[in-house]
């Protein structure tokens, strides 16, 4: 998913932060099914190396449990924020080659 982060913090700097998490776990629980887990270890991205070992597990283990469950929820957020706030959000499109 792709999000008008300009467009959104014009209208609504409130909004603006929740909805960059949200749009930020959507696709972090896509890119966690396409790739291996050593991405995730070696890219930066994760934010449970900022806790002791054991509240980092139990992390873990709640994102790979919820991910697909939570994943129709943060869609449909996100696609109320769009509707809201009238902000380009959805399927990410690519650029003609």
């Amino acid at each position: 998913y792709e999000l008008d982060l300009q467009d959104l913090a014009q209208k609504s700097k409130k909004a603006l932060v929740y909805a960059m998490f949200t749009l930020a776990q959507y696709n972090l629980s896509l890119i966690s099914d396409a790739m291996p887990a050593k991405v995730f270890r070696d890219c930066g991205l994760d934010f449970n190396r900022w806790y002791p070992m054991p509240r980092q597990l139990v992390g873990t283990a709640r994102f790979m449990a919820t991910r697909h469950r939570d994943r129709d929820h943060l869609r449909r957020t996100l696609d109320t924020v769009a509707e809201r706030f009238d902000v380009r959000c959805g399927t990410l499109i690519s650029a003609p080659a």
